[in-house]
């Protein structure tokens, strides 16, 4: 279980995140809404270890997050950030080898197993910038899986995407889903949040004014104005 404990992130003197606690089961798939601004990548990096929070805990199966294995938090970046001088497989096999995962040998094998698996295998000797987006999201999710993460981040999956791969995305996605790994998805796409997660982190000014479930979020009528916070059921009024 994944558990996020009063996370606060304040810099020059303004708050970016402010006392955020949730928790996430293990095979859960939470995804993180809001508007601009609202928090939902800085949530992420911390995460991820690339952003330092000025209080708060953050810790998975009850150990901090910063004591666990280089790796164990798989991120996957909106940009994807592969290295361009770098083959396919050369980006999949660097991070994993650099910590002497296993041997060249058998890294290079579980990458060609990845990349089959993502439709890619033909494309191990590419170089990224022959790739469309498409094939550089999947290849910067297999580079992730590479070092066998239990907590997987997707920061807009789909922004950089054409809107008619909403649902491949989606199908990624599910495929991903483990019982021993939480995956927590940033996303302006309410498509893929509806198909995708169980769990519903609504962001907004830096603050997580909801934790409810798909279902409860997508479903909530203002005629029950205890279920959503006010700024929730203004943003899904803003969405018809």
């Amino acid at each position: 279980m994944l558990n996020v404990n009063a996370l606060s992130i304040v810099i020059n003197g303004k708050s970016i995140l402010s006392d955020i606690s949730f928790e996430a089961k293990d095979g859960q798939v939470m995804a993180v809404i809001g508007s601009s601004g609202a928090g939902k990548t800085s949530l992420l990096r911390c995460l991820a270890l690339l952003d330092a929070p000025t209080n708060g805990a953050m810790t998975f199966g009850g150990a901090p997050i910063s004591e666990m294995q280089a790796g164990k938090v798989g991120i996957v970046f909106q940009g994807f950030h592969l290295f361009p001088h770098l083959t396919v497989l050369d980006n999949l096999v660097l991070a994993p080898l650099c910590h002497k995962k296993d041997t060249k040998a058998t890294l290079c094998e579980k990458a060609h197993a990845l990349l089959a698996q993502f439709g890619l295998h033909d494309h191990a000797g590419s170089y990224p910038h022959s790739l469309s987006g498409g094939q550089k999201q999947r290849v910067a999710i297999a580079r992730a899986l590479m070092m066998d993460p239990p907590i997987l981040l997707f920061d807009e999956p789909t922004s950089a995407l054409d809107p008619e791969l909403v649902n491949d995305v989606a199908a990624i996605i599910q495929s991903l889903r483990q019982p021993n790994r939480v995956i927590l998805v940033v996303t302006h796409e309410i498509r893929l949040a509806r198909q995708v997660a169980d769990q519903i982190l609504f962001l907004d000014n830096g603050c997580l004014l909801d934790n409810v479930t798909k279902d409860v979020f997508f479903e909530a009528t203002s005629a029950d104005k205890s279920v959503l916070s006010p700024r929730a059921f203004a943003f899904l009024s803003n969405l018809t």
